[in-house]
């Protein structure tokens, strides 16, 4: 670039054909946002998201996910949680259980993770591998065409990860969330992003199954309780409960116990050094889960300071598609 010549990027590039076949008529009612649809509509998931359901619109915008996550098992919240969607209007109409990695927790929290500190990123790595997630496809009851979408609902009812902001009628407040990081729920933030965290974690060939069942309004309430009986049979309680945790820790062999050893001394122990101890940790250990609760009550800065995610945030506030 020569000194003091300023190029904007549609005077260095020439006219060029569409960098997507997704076109307005999909993503117009799928999202309120002009810079949201232009992001997504280049995503690979996203796209052959829009291959299997993109003709199903507008029946796709009564439809969301609501993934129970690792902690949601441990804490017994998984049937407080479908309970609790009951409630509010949401049934399952598909039920899809998987285990987190290192790659599917990126890219389900890719537009977000932007702003999180390495700290959170390093905990959610630890915390969400730990067992299944569950992840329910719900129909929204109550939605009818031109009606705000059930994405857009359910996250209004979700409410928000920080204990703080939350009021008694949110689903989080509900299943009694314990910190950040230990709040049991991820949910879709409006249909642009149902859309991509279907093709996130099924093939083409699990989400055809999906679609099957999502246009026979199939009732997987059933399979949901067999996954939930399976989980809870493999994986014992745990009470989340920082102190009982140390004191359990004390008890235990190894690393963690020599953790627990030093803090009953009265030494200061790092979130440093008890996420590096627990990375050690296999996850069907008994003392794994006691070592994650310390890790979310020691974790303070879950966002870098001054930054914001890189999609905008969806609220109420938009009532449907444009």
């Amino acid at each position: 670039m020569r000194e003091g010549v300023e190029y904007v990027l549609s005077d260095v590039l020439p006219d060029r054909e569409p960098l997507s076949e997704v076109g307005a008529e999909i993503l117009e009612q799928v999202t309120w946002s002009p810079e949201k649809a232009r992001m997504y509509s280049v995503e690979q998931y996203f796209r052959e998201a829009c291959w299997t359901f993109g003709g199903d619109l507008p029946r796709m915008l009564g439809i969301t996910l609501c993934m129970l996550k690792a902690e949601a098992t441990a804490g017994r919240r998984l049937g407080r949680a479908v309970q609790a969607l009951a409630g509010a209007g949401f049934t399952p109409v598909d039920v899809v259980p998987f285990r987190h990695d290192r790659l599917t927790i990126r890219e389900v929290w890719r537009h977000h993770f932007n702003l999180a500190t390495p700290q959170r990123v390093e905990a959610m790595d630890l915390i969400l591998p730990s067992t299944d997630t569950v992840c329910l496809v719900l129909k929204d009851t109550a939605w009818r065409p031109g009606r705000m979408p059930a994405a857009v609902r359910l996250n209004s009812l979700k409410g928000p990860a920080d204990p703080s902001q939350r009021l008694p009628a949110h689903l989080r407040h509900q299943l009694g969330v314990v910190n950040g990081l230990f709040n049991f729920m991820h949910c879709s933030d409006e249909p642009i992003d149902v859309f991509r965290e279907i093709a996130v974690l099924c093939d083409e060939e699990r989400r055809a199954l999906m679609r099957e069942r999502i246009l026979a309004d199939h009732d997987a309430l059933p399979e949901v309780r067999a996954v939930f009986t399976a989980l809870e049979e493999r994986h014992p309680a745990h009470d989340f409960d920082y102190e009982l945790s140390w004191k359990r820790l004390a008890a235990a062999p190894g690393a963690p116990g020599r953790l627990a050893a030093r803090r009953a001394a009265g030494e200061d122990v790092t979130l440093a050094e008890v996420m590096a101890v627990t990375h050690g940790v296999p996850y069907e250990d008994p003392h794994r889960w006691d070592l994650l609760t310390v890790v979310t009550h020691l974790l303070e800065d879950m966002n870098v300071p001054g930054l914001s995610p890189s999609v905008p945030a969806v609220t109420a506030d938009w009532g449907g598609p444009r």
